[in-house]
């Protein structure tokens, strides 16, 4: 068993390095707590820095939302203007409505205009028709007598002539 001295060497021993060990204890709680001060100051940066940019984005999404505000106030705008344009076109097509229509009914009456022509043409070709009838068959009787006529000078010419032979 050991003596009561060595035990308490053992003690002081274990005492010093105790006190060693508290010392670093103390000097990594010192560091710890410094660490730990830093980063609270850098949690306390990076909440700043964040709040400064929450509010530059706030700024920026409202001046953006104001850009748009703007963009759909001229879009508008320019769509009632568009809509107004629109409006005279289809004025002015009524117009030029009219106008095809005037149109239309002069086509109407041109073509009226040859029907009555085409008309006419065909009374023409029947009357011509009617006259070259006519006249074919006045050439007919003509040539019926010609060519009878000249037969009938043959014939007589050839009796002469037998005639006068025979006598």
């Amino acid at each position: 068993m050991p003596t009561v001295e060595e035990r308490l060497l053992s003690l002081e021993a274990r005492i010093n390095s105790m006190s060693d060990l508290r010392h670093v204890i103390n000097e990594l709680r010192g560091d710890m707590n410094g660490r730990f001060t830093d980063m609270e100051n850098r949690f306390t940066e990076l909440n700043v820095r964040s709040t400064e940019l929450r509010s530059d984005m706030n700024l920026r999404f409202a001046q953006v939302n104001g850009r748009f505000s703007e963009l759909r106030d001229d879009t508008s705008l320019r769509f009632g203007e568009v809509g107004a344009r629109f409006g005279e076109v289809n004025a002015r097509f009524s117009e030029v409505n009219a106008r095809f229509d005037e149109v239309y009914r002069r086509f109407d009456e041109v073509s009226r205009r040859f029907g009555e022509v085409d008309g006419r043409f065909a009374e023409l070709d029947q009357k011509l028709d009617r006259r070259f009838g006519d006249l074919d068959q006045k050439v007919d009787r003509q040539f019926t007598w010609l060519v009878g006529t000249q037969v009938a000078v043959l014939l007589a010419v050839v009796g002469a002539l037998v005639g006068a032979f025979y006598r």
